[in-house]
């Protein structure tokens, strides 16, 4: 989505990813999947280097891609132990074949692409990642899309939020109204224009067994899906609490 990209691209957002802090369920799958996070390894949207700079400390070889110069520079200088590469990540025609060990997709990342995007997306994630590799990532949870706060939306029970939400709002609903043309609401995922940068963004939306289907479409075997908690979320689970999961899927 063209939206999506000239924004990451300009990096403004640098001071908002330039730290270090993990989240309890990432915290589990670096401890549950050491082993596997020990060769060589790539992070899609590398950003100010939050999760590349523990992956740098326990990988052979880890390596960041992310479109924006200034994310890249200042990430260059974060984790000088991990090499980093500027440029969209959708086009990994840089790496060999079963190049990767693991391919790490944090922060929701491969959620900025519309359905098809994705589609080619995964598949080159099937070609990068060696064989039983893993891809391991986060995605925007379908189950929560009835709890997503409306732009017009103004918290009332808070005098600063209020405050800011009144502030905020004109830009929010003038983001929405250019945005909302581009939702999707199909079978097997949404597209949203949510809360993200006052409604200045479109992001991908899908339940917990569509992605495990999709991971099937293309190669992958899903192993897991835990919430930001690090909870399993099985079968039939909608997680309604958490705007997005996260799931680990082995290369077939």
């Amino acid at each position: 989505m063209n939206v999506n990209t000239r924004t990451w691209q300009r990096g403004k957002f640098l001071g908002e990813y330039d730290n270090r802090q993990l989240r309890p369920v990432e915290v589990l799958l670096f401890v549950r999947y050491r082993d596997e996070l020990g060769g060589r390894v790539l992070e899609l949207g590398s950003g100010g280097g939050r999760i590349i700079g523990y992956v740098a400390q326990i990988a052979r070889e880890a390596h960041g891609i992310d479109i924006s110069r200034q994310m890249v520079e200042h990430a260059r200088q974060a984790v000088p132990d991990a090499t980093f590469h500027e440029g969209d990540f959708t086009d990994l025609s840089r790496f060999e074949a079963g190049s990767f060990e693991a391919v790490i997709a944090g922060c929701n990342s491969l959620d900025i692409l519309d359905d098809a995007e994705r589609a080619a997306m995964l598949d080159e994630l099937h070609r990068v990642i060696a064989p039983g590799g893993l891809l391991i990532m986060s995605s925007h949870n379908r189950g929560h899309v009835p709890r997503l706060r409306a732009a017009s939306h103004i918290r009332t029970q808070d005098p600063l939020r209020f405050g800011f939400d009144l502030m905020r709002l004109p830009r929010r609903l003038r983001n929405h109204r250019r945005l909302a043309a581009h939702e999707r609401n199909d079978d097997g995922y949404q597209i949203i224009n949510d809360s993200a940068y006052d409604y200045s963004l479109l992001h991908y939306y899908i339940s917990r067994d569509d992605q495990e289907r999709q991971f099937a479409r293309h190669g992958f075997e899903m192993l897991e899906c835990l919430d930001l908690e690090g909870r399993n979320v099985g079968p039939g689970e909608d997680a309604p609490d958490f705007v997005e999961l996260h799931y680990v899927a082995r290369r077939t």
